[in-house]
């Protein structure tokens, strides 16, 4: 879990254990990431990037005061959605939010948008819009 209410849990930093640990568990189940619920049992994020889903014609995201971090990567699938005729909702939603999404992908820096194939055993269709997204950032 991820504790929305500390400090850290919106600041890029090296104490990463909670996300190590939920990357590891995920592995061990046979899954490739790890969604990290906060304290409250909402969607926060994945133990390496920020979280979106595509529902309709709105992305949603979880909001800050879930103690997501404001990643960079973030903040531009978020402006490029707009750019594209989105509605992008930031939101304190549980993990059944995802049983209606259309897509759900992941992103950081790094990495940049990762689609999600399979969530909790169901797969995931694609959207041409995740890939229009990744190309924009």
């Amino acid at each position: 879990r991820r504790n929305e209410g500390s400090p850290a849990s919106r600041l890029k930093t090296l104490a990463y254990l909670d996300n190590v640990l939920a990357r590891a568990e995920a592995r061990a189940a046979g899954a490739d990431e790890a969604l990290m619920l906060n304290n409250r049992g909402e969607l926060a994020c994945a133990s390496a990037g920020n979280l979106f889903w595509l529902d309709g014609e709105t992305l949603a995201t979880p909001a800050l005061a879930c103690g997501v971090l404001a990643g960079l990567a973030r903040g531009r699938v978020m402006a490029a959605a707009r750019a594209m005729g989105l509605s992008v909702v930031e939101v304190a939603v549980g993990p059944e939010a995802l049983a209606s999404a259309r897509a759900v992908f992941l992103t950081n820096s790094l990495t940049g948008v990762r689609p999600l194939r399979r969530l909790d055993g169901r797969a995931l269709g694609e959207d041409p819009r995740v890939a229009a997204l990744a190309a924009a950032i």
